[in-house]
Order: C-alpha cells, then sequence, then structure tokens
C-alpha cells in the first residue's frame, strides 16, 4: 500500500504508531489478529526504513545487513540461503564487501531494506525512502523496487508525496490529508474514480498524467510496441516481449484533430469524447477521451477546443509520439493492477 500526503499530513506520524515510535491516545492498532499497542518495538516484528538510511560505517556492507542476527541464525543453513536469496533478489552481491561510505544514496537503502528483510518481518514500513536520491537513481530504484518487494511477499506500508511512486510501486493506495484518509482503494479503483473528488489534494495528484499499462508484443531497434486493449501503442525503449509496461503520457502532450493526419507520431487513438472539464487557473480544457478499455486525458487550450469544434460524444484522434510515454513501472509474470 502507498500512503501518499502532502507534508504535514500525518503519513511519519501513521508509521511511527504501527512500529512502536509513538503510542496513540486512543483506538487499536492490530497486526496479524493481535492488538500491539502494548507491546515493545522489538517484539512486534516491524521493519522500518528510513528516509536516510541508518547504516553503520564502522561495518562493510554485508556485516550491516547482517546486524539484526544472532550467531546462531547466521550460521543456519536455512537462514544463510534465505540471506543469499534476499542479496541476489537486491542485486547487491557485489557491494558485500565495501564500506558505507563508498556507496550511493539508492545503494545504501538497498542495505537498509536488505537488513529488514533477513529479520523476516511481519510488516515493512518505508518513510519516502527515495526523496533524498538523486532523480535518475530515483527513478532507477523506484521500478526495481516492487520487484524486490513482490518476490519477497512480505506485506509493506509506502510513505511518500512523490505522485509517480503511486504508479510504480502501488496494489493499493490511501490519499491522506491533515490525518485523514480522504480516499482509499487499487490503483485501479482510483484512477477510474471521478476527479470531481472531495479531496483538492487528489484531484491535483490524480490529474498529473494519463497511467497506461500494456503487454509488450514486440521490440526492434529500441521501439517498443505494446497493446492496450484493442490499441497498439509504442514507446521508445528496449522491454522483453509478454512483459507488463506502466507508462506516464502528459496531458498536454496528446494533440487532437477530427481527421486522421499524415504524422511521424507512431500512436494515433481513435476515441471518444466522454466529458471537457475547463481547468479555469490556465484556460485550458481537459478532453476526457475512451477507446475501449483505454482512458486518456487531453489538456488543450480553450481556443483550440473552439478551433476543432468538439463536444462531448465526438469522435477524435488523439496523436502522440513514441518518444512520449515515460516509463514507470516493468514486471513479469503478473498483471498489473
Amino acid at each position: 500500500m502507498v500512503i501518499l500526503g502532502p507534508t504535514g499530513s500525518g503519513k511519519t506520524t501513521l508509521i511511527n504508531l504501527i512500529a512502536g515510535i509513538l503510542r496513540p491516545d486512543n483506538g487499536k492498532i492490530i497486526l496479524n489478529d493481535i492488538e500491539i499497542i502494548n507491546q515493545p518495538i522489538e517484539q512486534r516484528k516491524v521493519g522500518y526504513v528510513f528516509q536516510d538510511p541508518s547504516l553503520f560505517p564502522h561495518l562493510n556492507v554485508y556485516n550491516n545487513i547482517l546486524f539484526g542476527l544472532r550467531r546462531k541464525e547466521r550460521e543456519s543453513k536455512e537462514k544463510i540461503a534465505t540471506i543469499k536469496k534476499i542479496i541476489d533478489d537486491l542485486d547487491v552481491d557485489h557491494l558485500l564487501n565495501r564500506k558505507i561510505d563508498e556507496l550511493s544514496g539508492g545503494e545504501k537503502q538497498k542495505i537498509s531494506l536488505a537488513r529488514i528483510l533477513v529479520l523476516n518481518p511481519n510488516v515493512i514500513l518505508l518513510d519516502e525512502p527515495l526523496s533524498h536520491i538523486d532523480l535518475l537513481a530515483r527513478d532507477r530504484l523506484r521500478i526495481e523496487l516492487r520487484s524486490i518487494l513482490k518476490k519477497q511477499q512480505i506485506p509493506t506500508i509506502y510513505v511518500t508525496h512523490f505522485e509517480e511512486d503511486i504508479y510504480a510501486l502501488a496494489d493499493s493506495i490511501a490519499f491522506l490529508n491533515r490525518g485523514k484518509i480522504e480516499e482509499r482503494g487499487t490503483l485501479e479503483e482510483i484512477l477510474n474514480l471521478s476527479t470531481r473528488s472531495s479531496s483538492p489534494f487528489f484531484n491535483k495528484i490524480i490529474s498529473a498524467g494519463n497511467y497506461v499499462t500494456g503487454e509488450v508484443t514486440k521490440c526492434e531497434n529500441n521501439l517498443t510496441e505494446f497493446k492496450v486493449g484493442l490499441n497498439m501503442l509504442y514507446t521508445i525503449g528496449t522491454f522483453k516481449p509478454k512483459s507488463k509496461i506502466g507508462v506516464i503520457v502528459k496531458h498536454e502532450d496528446i494533440l487532437l484533430c477530427k481527421e486522421k493526419i499524415k504524422t511521424s507520431a507512431r500512436n494515433i487513438v481513435f476515441a471518444k469524447i466522454m466529458d471537457m472539464v475547463m481547468v479555469k487557473e490556465d484556460n485550458m480544457i481537459d478532453v476526457y477521451l475512451k477507446s475501449g478499455k483505454m482512458n486518456i486525458v487531453s489538456r488543450i487550450t480553450r481556443s483550440a477546443s473552439e478551433d476543432l469544434g468538439i463536444v462531448i460524444g465526438d469522435y477524435v484522434y488523439a496523436v502522440f509520439k513514441a518518444s512520449i510515454p515515460y516509463l514507470i513501472r516493468e514486471e513479469y509474470n503478473e498483471r498489473i493492477l
């Protein structure tokens, strides 16, 4: 579950309550059918990955990973096999003999996660673990992280203020604002909600771009074809056939036309206009489109909509280049929600 909310909404407070760092004024916290409010931190079996990796600089990477284990656990054949699998899943075996100060920010967070995973917690809590990592590393680790957590099959709560984390990581989502959950559901349910939500914060985040998922059908010369319902779309990059990818397409990057035109753009989607909503502060109009199972929004100027003469119920061509879709999720052998 990804919990998204603005600064001060209560995200960190919420997971600190679950971890036992804070005690609630009232209510209950139940983990695996057990009330844990009166349990000390060390008995809760809750793994916590902080914004800043809390690693020991005097230990190398391998000993940091093993730090929370007793000596007998470290020496058991079963535990050694588990540790090796976790190291392989996180792809950090080449780092094991390094010092902590030799690691990048993304590598440090992987080691923090490995140290938690070897303890086999009941739940993992991640408090904006990508916030202090440079943009390029953040994008790469965001995609890797879902695969890592899925392999471990440990329930995870991930708090963030980055909307990209929703699309890259979430099975389910909760929008938290001023200590209150304003929207909650699976990724699919949230994306299908009306944009006229009661939450301004939700509306702002969910309207940032179109999230489109599909199955890769073909890849040649760094151009990937993927199927979304009955539509074939294209994106730049090399991805394995049969893999599932999720991409972001910005609203303003989708052009609309009434007639099919000759263009170098690879993506041309014939769609019905379902709604048109004025974006008052920008004098723009969001045009809500549906093509089979595919729902997208194009943001155009008010004058452009008048020139096109489009109204709700019309059919138009939505056009965008293969360089426009931005990869946010890639996974194998499972359906993207």
